[in-house]
C-alpha cells in the first residue's frame, strides 16, 4: 500500500507538501498541486484522512474476525450477520487473521473505526479478547469466557456435544455396535466438544472407543479423503467399524469418496454421519446423514445481540446456545445381518 512518503518522491516533492494539497492547506502552485494529484491516482494513495473519517463513524462498522472465510457454512453465517446490522443501518467488515500475525489484528483495531467486534478464530486468544473488550463490545462464536474473567464478553454457540451424542444413539438404534470417529483440529472448540459427544454416548451405551478407530482430520474434505484412505489400507480385510461419524460434513463427503474408491458399499458396508448440515451434504450419493447447525440463526443472533450492546450501556444481553437436530438420509442404515 502506497504511503505519502511513496508520493512526495513520485511527485518529486517534499511530505510537507503533499500534506498540503491533500488538505487544501498552505500556498501550492497549480503546477505542483496537478503533480501531486497525478501521483495519488497513479499509486492508488488512500490519504489517513480517510481513516479519520470513519472513525467519527466508527459505530455505523462492525468487524467479523476469523482465521478463514471459505467452507460452506461461512456463506450462511455472514448473510445472518449481514441481513441484521444492515437493517439497522450498519456495515459488516470482515478480517481474516493467521495465527502468526495476531498482532495486526491490533493495528487494525488500534485505527479506531470500529464499534463492536464478533470473533469466531482459535487463532485469536482469550487474552486478546480481554484486552481489546476494554475499548470494544465483543460477541464471540468460538468460545465462552469464564465469568471470573470478563461477564461483558457474550457467546452464541451451537450444542456440539448434543449432536454427537444423539447421532450415537441413533445408530445405535440402528444396531451398530462398533462406531468409528473423525475429530476435527485439536485448537477447535466445536471439534472438542463433538467428540466429547461421541465418546460420552458410547461410554452411556456400553461401547467400546476403540483408539484404532479414532481418526484425526482437520475440517475440511481433503483430510476426510486421505485419513480415511489411509485408515482402509491398515484394516485390509480384518474387522471393520460398522459405522462412521465425522465431525463435519465436508471430511464425511472426503471419507465417502476413499470408501467408495475402497469398493465399499455406503450404507450397505459401512454409514457415515457428518456434522453441520452444508448445502453440498444433501446433493452427494448417497445423500449425507447429518446434525443440522443453524449458522444463519447463529450469525443474526450474534449481529442482534452485539447492536444490543453497543446501543446499550447495560450489559444485560446473556450467553446463547442454540439447539440442532439430526437430519436422517440415505447415508445411514440398519446393520444388515
Amino acid at each position: 500500500m502506497a504511503t505519502i512518503k511513496d508520493v512526495a518522491k513520485r511527485a518529486g516533492v517534499s511530505i510537507s507538501t503533499v500534506s498540503y494539497v491533500l488538505n487544501n492547506t498552505g500556498k501550492v502552485s497549480e503546477e505542483t498541486r496537478q503533480r501531486v494529484l497525478k501521483a495519488v491516482e497513479e499509486l492508488n494513495y488512500v490519504p489517513n484522512s480517510f481513516a479519520k473519517g470513519l472513525k467519527r463513524q466508527q459505530y455505523d462498522l462492525i468487524a467479523l474476525i476469523v482465521h478463514e472465510i471459505k467452507g460452506p457454512f461461512y456463506d450462511s453465517l455472514v448473510r445472518g450477520i449481514q441481513d441484521v446490522l444492515h437493517s439497522f443501518g450498519y456495515n459488516l467488515l470482515i478480517y481474516c487473521t493467521l495465527e502468526n500475525r495476531r498482532q495486526d489484528v491490533d493495528k487494525f483495531l488500534n485505527t479506531g473505526i470500529i464499534g463492536g467486534m464478533i470473533v469466531m478464530t482459535p487463532y485469536v486468544k482469550n487474552d486478546d479478547i480481554l484486552k481489546w473488550s476494554k475499548e470494544l463490545k465483543i460477541i464471540t462464536l468460538d468460545r465462552t469466557l469464564k465469568e471470573r474473567e470478563n461477564t461483558a464478553i457474550k457467546s452464541v454457540r451451537i450444542n456440539n456435544e448434543k449432536g454427537t451424542y444423539e447421532l450415537v444413539k441413533y445408530l445405535y438404534d440402528l444396531g451398530h455396535r462398533r462406531i468409528a470417529f473423525m475429530k476435527g483440529p485439536k485448537d477447535s472448540l466445536d471439534a472438542r466438544e463433538r467428540y466429547r459427544g461421541f465418546t460420552r454416548a458410547m461410554n452411556e451405551l456400553k461401547l467400546e472407543v476403540r483408539e484404532e478407530d479414532i481418526l484425526e482430520g482437520n475440517f475440511t474434505e481433503d483430510s476426510g479423503y486421505i485419513v480415511m484412505k489411509e485408515y482402509l489400507e491398515k484394516k485390509k480385510r480384518r474387522a471393520m467399524p460398522t459405522a462412521l461419524l465425522c465431525a463435519n460434513d465436508e471430511m464425511a463427503i472426503g471419507a465417502m469418496q476413499a470408501i467408495k474408491e475402497k469398493g465399499l458399499s455406503i450404507p450397505t458396508d459401512i454409514s457415515i454421519a457428518g456434522f453441520d448440515d452444508i448445502e453440498l451434504s444433501s446433493y452427494v450419493t448417497p445423500a449425507l446423514t447429518t446434525v443440522r447447525r443453524p449458522m444463519y440463526q447463529l450469525g443474526s443472533l450474534a449481529a442482534h445481540m452485539l447492536l444490543s450492546l453497543v446501543q446499550s450501556k447495560e450489559d444485560y444481553v446473556s450467553n446463547v446456545v442454540l439447539d440442532v437436530n439430526i437430519v436422517i438420509r440415505e447415508s445411514t442404515a440398519k446393520v444388515m445381518g
